[in-house]
C-alpha cells in the first residue's frame, strides 16, 4: 500500500470526506457518505465550511450533485454567512451554479442574486460570460426586471464582449430596443457587429411554435422561482427540461 492510499486509510470520516472533494473523487466521496456520515458536519472549523461549501469553491458540480443526494443542506451559511451558491458564484464556476440554482429554497427566486443578495453587485459585475449568461437563463423574464439591471447588464456584457451572455438574453425573450441594437451596430469593435448582425437575423426570422411555449413556461415561473428551480419540478422528460432551460442557444432553430 503506497503513503497516499495510507494516509487515506487512518484518516477520519471527516478528512476522508475532504480528501475525496480535493480530489474530485466521487467513488469515494459516495464511500464516505454511504458510511453514514452526516454531509452537514463542519470539516473545516475555523470558517464553518461544510462539505458543499468546499465543493462548491471548487466547482466540482459532480461533488456538489453527489453531496446533494445524500442530504447536503445547499442553504447553509458557514460562519461568514456564505452560502455554496454565493461561494460559487463568487468564484464563477458557472455549472455548479445552476446545479444550486436548482435546489436552493432559501432565494428560489432569481431577485435576490441580481439585486438583493450581500455584495450581488460584486458578484455580478465581476462574473465571466458563462456565469451572467447562466443567471440569464435563470431568470424568467427580463423585460420585467428593473430597467436600471436591463441597462447595466447590456453595458456589462458589451463591455467586457459576453456575446453568449448577449444572446442568451434574446433567446430567453429580451427585446432589444432600436438604440440598444444600433449601439452594436456603430460600434468599431468587430464582435459587436457580429453580434448585431446575429441578432438582426434573430429577430426577423419567425420562431416555431414551441420556442414561444418555451418563453410562456419560462415566465410562469416570474414572482415564484428561478426557471432552473421551476423546470425541475416538471414532470416532464429531461430533454424537454433541457430545452426549456435553454441548455444549448444552438438549439433555437433546430
Amino acid at each position: 500500500m503506497d503513503l497516499i492510499n495510507l494516509i487515506k486509510k487512518k484518516s477520519s470520516p471527516l478528512r476522508k470526506l475532504e480528501i475525496a472533494i480535493d480530489e474530485n473523487n466521487i467513488k469515494e466521496l459516495k464511500e464516505v457518505l454511504e458510511s453514514g456520515l452526516d454531509p452537514n458536519s463542519e470539516i473545516k472549523t475555523q470558517g464553518g465550511n461544510c462539505a458543499l461549501h468546499l465543493a462548491a469553491h471548487k466547482g466540482y458540480f459532480l461533488c456538489v450533485e453527489t453531496l446533494l443526494k445524500f442530504g447536503a443542506d445547499p442553504d447553509k451559511t458557514n460562519h461568514f454567512n456564505l452560502t455554496p451558491l454565493y461561494i460559487t458564484l463568487r468564484r464563477n464556476h458557472a455549472k455548479t451554479a445552476e446545479v444550486l440554482l436548482r435546489v436552493n429554497k432559501g432565494i428560489m427566486s432569481i431577485d435576490p442574486v441580481w439585486m438583493q443578495m450581500d455584495n450581488a453587485q460584486t458578484v455580478w459585475n465581476n462574473a465571466n460570460d458563462l456565469m451572467i449568461s447562466v443567471l440569464v437563463k435563470a431568470t424568467p423574464d427580463l423585460m420585467r426586471c428593473r430597467s436600471n439591471l436591463r441597462s447595466n447588464l447590456i453595458f456589462l456584457c458589451k463591455n467586457k464582449s459576453m456575446f453568449g451572455s448577449l444572446q442568451a438574453m434574446a433567446v430567453c425573450g429580451y427585446k432589444f430596443s432600436q438604440e440598444e441594437k444600433g449601439s452594436f451596430m456603430i460600434s468599431t469593435v468587430e464582435g459587436d457587429k457580429n453580434f448585431h448582425g446575429w441578432l438582426d437575423n434573430f429577430q426577423k426570422q419567425p420562431q416555431r411554435l414551441l420556442h414561444y411555449c418555451r418563453l410562456a413556461i419560462r415566465r410562469s415561473f416570474c414572482g415564484h422561482c428561478n426557471v432552473f428551480y421551476g423546470v425541475d419540478q416538471l414532470k416532464i422528460p429531461q430533454l424537454l427540461k433541457c430545452y426549456i432551460n435553454i441548455n444549448d442557444i444552438n438549439d433555437i432553430n433546430s
